[in-house]
């Protein structure tokens, strides 16, 4: 009887997912509807280089795809008994959470850790973008007072414009070393350990910039805004690390979006903070350098209180210590469920061991299919400055200026950004996991490109029209440049990496596209100023005019990754079926 009703209960639920599925089809051609086509090619390819023993297994993608064959074939089954027609599907099936233990949800402790690690990473590097904006006219008068104590003469408009720029532009320059030390120094000395220690370069150039004003030296301002961008590129590498591993799989994708949740709390902070009624004054400025030593501080009090990760700790042997912090961060008292997690772990070390295919860092272009892995991520990340997407907070007050708003108001207007860019980030929180990363960048692509034309040519009728309707209109343009930045090109080349390259690739492969991402706004930093006085609004057209021709790659190169293993993500780039497979008939 009981088995009857069993049987009856599972038909059922076999009924109702062939309907769900139907309508999730009809619904979203884009998306499902274009998938059929694109995983038969996926599935006949994996076919053949099965048989031939040629596809290079990984960790990541010998679990999913053993726990994706169990659940297709139990799927099977039960539709075989209902109708055969389902039998060729290709739609993924998302393997169900087990909802049993408390250890796959938020818990205290693990908010408690996640917002140590962001208030020294995240926090600091969006406080970072967007702390040098609203002083900015403060901080070319004292440069100007400096050189004129030195050299007895006035620096002109144009070259103060060129050294505050390289005062900003350093940032990358740091950025670059502290991404590239950062994976190494963390692998040796842990991640919660590299966390603590990159406090000591952000503290110093933090103090390094206080005083610039008061021993009238911006050559300091600069060491110290390199040693920022060294914590800053640092802290991007190691504060996802930390969060990565001691997240639960539930709530993993909302963790690694809260990364961007912080920088954007932070640019909007350091945008409130630069108001001249609070310290956006000429012998106040200097005092807003000061908050990225009270984030330092902070993060060194919480992470007293927090655990290294059980995975680094499994690496180093300490399998008593990595259950104690395992316990630690889940809450959990069932000790089962500790020592299966910890298992899991061992598993996945063992896969690692014995499955991962050793490469360099020349293999990234020395293989085909990596090289064409590592140009689309690359793609991405030159993408995301060339589009012009931090150009806004970095010469926000300068662009608003040059469509004649007076300078005391653009840093009020210059919030409406900061604010649009936090509501988005809050979103993708919640909305990540459910959207397509390839749809994301796209649609941000479009937005970007009309925002930016808007811009210019709000700059370049300013003069004809009344003032209120093209400040208006520059402010909202610039609105959705940014929520449209942060909705894709700002967010989804961090994730690419980790969705596109097995595990034995990523740690190259994040390193060079780290390099590519920091040297791009070096450039883009670097240019603007010459290139916005020579040809003023126009630079604003080339900027759209960039984003539709890398929209134009995006999508043709671009595979989508949501769902898939690196293994399915590179035989589509491998055989050049991301557009194909969309299109075919």
């Amino acid at each position: 009887m009981l088995k009857d009703e069993n049987l009856k209960s599972k038909e059922k639920d076999a009924s109702n997912d062939r309907e769900r599925l139907v309508n999730s089809s009809k619904n979203n051609n884009e998306e499902n509807g274009n998938k059929n086509d694109e995983d038969k090619i996926i599935d006949e390819i994996i076919d053949e280089k099965i048989k031939d023993k040629e596809l290079p297994e990984d960790d990541d993608s010998v679990k999913s795809e053993e726990a994706e064959e169990e659940l297709k074939k139990e799927k099977l089954e039960n539709q075989n008994k209902q109708n055969d027609d389902f039998n060729g599907s290709t739609v993924e099936i998302v393997q169900p959470i087990n909802l049993k233990s408390k250890n796959l949800g938020f818990t205290r402790t693990l908010l408690l850790a996640l917002f140590a690690a962001m208030i020294g990473t995240g926090a600091q590097f969006g406080y970072a973008l967007g702390v040098m904006n609203a002083p900015s006219e403060l901080i070319k008068n004292d440069m100007n007072e400096i050189y004129i104590k030195r050299y007895n003469s006035t620096i002109s408009a144009y070259n103060q414009d060129i050294l505050y720029s390289t005062a900003i532009s350093v940032i990358a320059l740091g950025g670059v070393l502290g991404g590239l030390l950062a994976t190494p120094l963390s692998d040796r000395f842990g991640r919660k350990t590299g966390l603590l220690l990159n406090n000591i370069p952000a503290v110093i150039g933090s103090i390094l910039m206080v005083i610039s004003k008061f021993i009238a030296s911006f050559e300091a301002f600069i060491v110290g805004r390199i040693l920022i961008g060294f914590s800053a590129g640092f802290g991007a590498t190691v504060g996802p690390i930390y969060i990565n591993e001691i997240a639960p799989l539930r709530v993993r994708g909302s963790f690694g979006a809260c990364f961007q949740l912080f920088m954007a709390a932070a640019v909007l902070l350091a945008q409130v903070l630069g108001l001249d009624i609070i310290l956006g004054r000429q012998h106040l400025w200097h005092y807003l350098f000061v908050v990225p030593i009270i984030f330092s501080i902070l993060q060194c009090t919480l992470l007293v209180f927090t655990h290294e990760t059980p995975k680094f700790l499994l690496q180093r042997k300490r399998r008593g210590a990595a259950a104690r912090a395992l316990r630690w961060f889940r809450r959990e008292n069932n000790l089962d469920d500790v020592e299966a997690e910890i298992h899991e772990m061992e598993a996945d070390f063992h896969n690692i061991q014995t499955n991962k295919i050793k490469i360099s860092i020349r293999d990234l272009w020395l293989k085909p299919l990596l090289r064409k892995c590592f140009l689309i991520l690359a793609m991405t990340h030159v993408a995301q400055h060339f589009t012009g997407s931090f150009v806004i907070f970095f010469f926000g007050d300068i662009i608003l200026t040059r469509a004649n708003l007076k300078m005391e108001y653009a840093s009020y207007a210059m919030l409406s950004c900061g604010i649009t860019y936090l509501a988005v980030a809050i979103s993708l929180v919640f909305i990540l996991d459910k959207v397509g990363r390839r749809s994301l960048y796209l649609y941000g692509l479009v937005g970007m490109a009309a925002a930016t034309c808007v811009i210019g040519i709000t700059i370049l009728k300013s003069r004809n029209i009344p003032l209120y309707h093209m400040i208006f209109l520059e402010i909202f343009a610039m609105m959705t440049h940014v929520g449209f930045c942060a909705m894709g090109p700002g967010s989804i080349p961090w994730l690419l990496s980790t969705e596109m390259f097995f595990q034995s690739e990523r740690a190259y492969a994040s390193a060079v596209a780290i390099i590519v991402n920091w040297l791009s706004m070096f450039c883009i930093i670097m240019t603007f100023v010459p290139l916005f006085h020579a040809v003023g609004a126009f630079l604003f057209l080339a900027y759209g005019t960039m984003s539709c021709g890398f929209w134009l790659l995006v999508f043709i190169f671009v595979p989508e990754t949501r769902r898939k293993t690196p293994e399915r993500v590179q035989i589509l780039v491998d055989k050049g079926t991301v557009y194909k497979a969309k299109h075919q008939k």
